[in-house]
C-alpha cells in the first residue's frame, strides 16, 4: 500500500467504525428503553396524568382530578383534561343531583366566570364540556385558585374549590408525550 492509501484508509476506518457504533447504539437504545406496551399513570401532585399504551395510536393522554367535597369528604364531580376531535377540552362530570337549566360554571383566579351548559346526563352523572383555549389554559396554569360553580336542585348555589397544585408540571408531561405519540420524529427519538 502507498502512502496516499494508508492516509485515505486512517480516514475511512474510523469513520465507518463511528457510524457502524452510532447505529448500534440507536439500535440497542430503542430495544433497552422501549416503554413496555400498557397504560400508564403518573401523579402530579393533585393531578393524575393516564395514558393509553403506546401502541394505540388512536386515543390520548387525559389530564384527571377528582374534585371532594371537604365537609362530606365524598367525591361531587370529576375533572378530565384532554385531546378531543375539536382540540383541547376538560369534561366536568357532575353529579345527578344539579339544576340542569342555568349549567354549571367555572372561575379560575381573577378571572370572569365561565358558564357552560350540561350536555348530557349518563350512567356516571351530568356532563358539561368546556373548550380549553390559549386563554383559559394560561389562566389554569398561572391561577393559584379556582372553583367549580353549580346550582343543587333546591336552587342552593354552590362553589367547589378545585386544586390547581401540579397543573404545570401535569400540563408539561401532558404536551410532551401527545407531543411523542403524535409526531414520528418524536416516536423515533424516544
Amino acid at each position: 500500500m502507498d502512502e496516499t492509501s494508508r492516509g485515505v484508509m486512517r480516514f475511512v476506518i474510523p469513520l465507518a467504525l463511528f457510524i457502524v457504533g452510532g447505529l448500534a447504539g440507536w439500535f440497542g437504545h430503542s430495544f433497552a428503553s422501549t416503554p413496555p406496551n400498557v397504560p400508564s399513570i403518573a401523579m402530579y401532585q393533585d393531578w393524575r396524568l393516564m395514558c393509553p399504551s403506546p401502541s394505540n395510536t388512536t386515543a390520548s393522554c387525559a389530564m384527571v382530578q377528582d374534585v371532594v367535597d371537604a365537609q362530606r369528604g365524598a367525591e361531587i364531580a370529576h375533572l378530565a383534561l384532554g385531546k378531543t376531535k375539536t382540540g383541547l377540552e376538560m369534561i366536568v362530570t357532575m353529579p345527578y343531583d344539579v339544576l340542569l337549566a342555568p349549567g354549571m360554571g367555572i372561575s379560575v383566579g381573577t378571572d370572569a366566570v365561565r358558564v357552560y351548559p350540561y350536555q348530557t346526563c349518563n350512567g356516571v352523572g351530568c356532563i358539561a364540556t368546556i373548550p380549553v383555549d390559549d386563554k383559559l389554559l394560561a389562566s389554569l396554569r398561572s391561577a393559584s385558585q379556582a372553583r367549580i360553580l353549580f346550582a343543587m336542585l333546591n336552587n342552593k348555589p354552590v362553589g367547589l374549590p378545585f386544586s390547581l397544585k401540579g397543573f404545570d408540571d401535569a400540563n408539561d408531561a401532558f404536551s410532551n408525550n401527545e407531543a411523542r405519540r403524535t409526531s414520528w420524529w418524536g416516536r423515533l427519538w424516544s
